[in-house]
């Protein structure tokens, strides 16, 4: 590879995580992960429940528990990143209205909005993510919200912040499928016009295969396969990623 290669490549990286291993006590949790996320990128990371794709976002996003023992390096602007989990209501005031929650991140970043302004452009958000009767749902507070109604909402306060890059924790999986395709729809909507990187969370193999432009396949908190998402689904490496393919063909063929 050439110096001008390496030097592009070096500005469009985005993420950097180098041999990252994870141990609690004599435990691995993450074993030597190497991970490179480039600017503009769809970014999936796909794994079952337990490969470790959601400790390795958390460590990335700086959510260490202490009591873990960390080896590795990351490189990431934390400044220029938001991250939407499924555990959403914890970072939300209980006693406060979605209302309120909403002006006082517009107040924080936009702040020559006026409080209808504010309005409208929320209510035209929820009713493009399938949140209807949205006059209803600001008046309510975080508690009263079902999972995915508050994954979307969350998504929402996401956007308003205007991050360079958006991490996404299986954003999908409380939602049904005619939402599955309204909440993936108004995110590659919102990807291209804020120009976000994204980096999604999923165990979902069909999404990945509509949206992805890269993958990364976790397994036994092993990042066993990385790279373009093209050249992954038509050329997959290793047996498990193999594996996860010939599923989602199966289900699409039984659907």
């Amino acid at each position: 590879m050439s110096n001008d290669q390496q030097k592009n490549n070096a500005m469009n990286t985005v993420v950097k995580v180098n041999q990252l291993s994870i141990l609690d006590h004599n435990r691995s949790l993450l074993n030597d992960v190497n991970l490179t996320i480039t600017k503009g990128a769809f970014h999936c990371i796909i794994g079952e429940s337990g490969s470790g794709k959601s400790l390795l976002t958390r460590t990335i996003l700086g959510m260490k528990p202490s009591q873990l023992s960390y080896q590795g390096d990351i490189k990431i602007d934390l400044n220029k990143t938001d991250a939407v989990f499924q555990d959403v209501q914890s970072n939300m005031f209980q006693n406060v209205t979605l209302a309120k929650h909403f002006q006082y991140i517009y107040e924080a970043n936009h702040s020559q909005l006026s409080k209808q302004d504010i309005k409208e452009d929320v209510l035209d958000k929820m009713q493009l993510l399938g949140l209807n009767q949205g006059e209803q749902l600001l008046k309510r507070y975080p508690f009263e919200l079902s999972g995915g109604m508050a994954q979307r909402v969350a998504f929402i306060m996401s956007l308003i912040r205007r991050p360079d890059y958006l991490f996404l924790d299986e954003p999908t999986s409380a939602l049904d499928q005619e939402n599955v395709k309204k909440f993936m729809h108004y995110l590659i909507k919102a990807q291209e016009h804020y120009q976000m990187t994204i980096v999604f969370i999923t165990h979902d193999i069909n999404l990945v295969k509509d949206y992805a432009t890269h993958i990364s396949i976790m397994q036994q908190g092993q990042l066993i396969e990385s790279g373009e998402a093209s050249s992954i689904l038509a050329n997959p490496t290793h047996s498990y990623t193999k594996n996860l393919i010939a599923i989602a063909h199966r289900r699409q063929a039984y659907a």
